[in-house]
């Protein structure tokens, strides 16, 4: 048996390309201690995000405190992320009580309502298998950031025209997000 504590697992670095606002990850287990599973605890301080971004594998998210949301979206067809052309923006509550399941290759965002404080426990498959023939082959699942997705569609060299994208996503979540808090 294998025990961890929440509060006490070593903080993860981040890419800081990877979230909005203040993010805090905690490594509870990882390839060096589970064979299938990584698990973390995240903190998104005052309204922190995810952006956007999609799993290769399921996705678990235990929300544990404070007020939190999920948005998932599909592309139109024909588009690309920058396109800004998102079809389906689907937001929802993540409150404490919940397990909330996110399909593969679902673009996605989560984290904190606007203002206030939120967190959750992550769980996700780290490994596929896949029969080719008579062998059975493993391979790493990944998580795709709209960083890694801008990064391949420009130079990556051009850091300056990356954050602008980055920054026009952002802002068109959290058009989003303002839309769903005065419908709600």
């Amino acid at each position: 048996m294998i025990r961890k504590n929440l509060y006490f697992s070593p903080d993860k670095k981040i890419n800081p390309y990877y979230f909005d606002g203040q993010v805090i990850i905690r490594e509870i287990f990882s390839e060096s201690d589970s064979k299938d599973q990584e698990v973390y605890f995240v903190e998104f301080v005052n309204g922190a995000l995810t952006t956007v971004h999609y799993h290769e594998s399921e996705q678990f998210l235990i929300p544990l405190s404070g007020n939190g949301l999920i948005g998932e979206f599909t592309l139109e067809s024909s588009s690309i992320l920058t396109d800004l052309k998102w079809e389906n923006f689907n937001i929802r509550s993540l409150m404490v009580g919940e397990i909330v399941l996110i399909r593969p290759y679902v673009l996605h965002v989560h984290g904190a309502v606007p203002g206030q404080n939120f967190s959750h426990i992550s769980i996700r498959k780290m490994f596929e298998q896949k029969m080719q023939g008579d062998r059975l082959l493993s391979s790493r699942t990944q998580t795709i950031w709209a960083f890694d997705i801008i990064q391949k569609l420009l130079d990556p060299n051009e850091s300056s025209k990356i954050a602008d994208q980055l920054s026009r996503i952002s802002e068109k979540v959290n058009e989003n997000i303002l839309s769903w808090l005065t419908h709600k």
